[in-house]
């Protein structure tokens, strides 16, 4: 048996900072009739420099059956007879559910399975390069799953958003949430919970104190753990999501890194430009190190 780890570019493996083997499969960024693929045609940078300017607020189109199946086919070629896909949380993209459904009857000559990581971005990334560990290791489909399911309950995530238009706009959030385009003033704390829902956590006056309420929600819910890998993210704010790594970093003695990751487009298209954000993955006790 040889295990083969896939994800979409949602997982934010395209700037991951480890050297992995996971295969990506695609979103496309819709800008009017102007189709972009994510990581090919557009970068992270560009999207959000041409987000400040645009109008348009841009869809995404899921990877398409046949992107899925290359990738499929080239792992199959490498003697993989297990495949283990990695999607965005199904609370966010119906695709991931729809291909557990399909992709049994997909793919000839190989066992084909999908992970539902209930999250997105980098922690996305994270869970499939935890997978990846464990199959190198020998770990069976069934204890990479249990291992990874373990993995996703020790993720939490915080996010401070400056418009709320583009999660509206797009369905990840409720227009009817009682401040939306109402109180300007208010910037809610959103969490990505662990149904792998965006949430409203609360609502909070001003965009520095909804900082510092991720900043005490994050330290709070990893402070009884010894090992934790804390994330920074963003999109389009590199140089304050470093000083709030920076920050984050001198405020807590169980960190094993503070990283910071911008966010994909594929991700960004529903959440905006301006956005900031704090993670963590409780490390105790993992059976691989990452």
């Amino acid at each position: 048996m040889k295990i083969g780890i896939t994800a979409d570019c949602s997982s934010g493996l395209e700037y991951f900072p480890h050297p992995h083997n996971i295969r990506i499969t695609r979103t496309t960024i819709n800008f009017g009739k102007e189709v972009l693929t994510d990581g090919v045609d557009i970068t992270a940078d560009q999207f959000y420099q041409r987000l400040k300017t645009s109008e348009t607020i841009p869809t995404t189109s899921a990877p398409t059956p046949g992107e899925i199946m290359k990738h499929v086919e080239d792992l199959k070629k490498e003697g993989c007879t297990d495949i283990i896909h990695f999607p965005i949380s199904f609370n966010l993209s119906a695709y991931g559910e729809n291909l557990q459904v399909i992709g049994k009857e997909m793919f000839d000559g190989v066992n084909f399975y999908v992970f539902d990581t209930k999250t997105a971005c980098m922690m996305e990334g994270y869970n499939a390069y935890y997978a990846e560990k464990l199959a190198k290791k020998g770990y069976t489909v069934q204890e990479i799953f249990a291992e990874c399911s373990r993995f996703r309950q020790n993720t939490a995530a915080f996010f401070v958003v400056d418009d709320l238009k583009y999660l509206v706009k797009n369905g990840r959030l409720s227009a009817t949430a009682g401040f939306v385009g109402n109180l300007a003033n208010v910037k809610p704390v959103l969490e990505l919970n662990r149904e792998g829902r965006i949430i409203t956590y609360e609502k909070v006056r001003t965009h520095r104190r909804a900082i510092e309420r991720i900043l005490s929600l994050i330290i709070n819910r990893s402070q009884d753990y010894d090992k934790v890998l804390y994330l920074v993210l963003h999109t389009g704010r590199f140089e304050e999501a470093k000083e709030l790594a920076k920050r984050l970093e001198g405020m807590v003695t169980n960190a094993k890194r503070v990283e910071v990751s911008t966010i994909t487009p594929t991700v960004g298209a529903h959440i905006g430009c301006g956005v900031l954000g704090i993670a963590r993955i409780i490390l105790d006790e993992l059976r691989e190190e990452v």
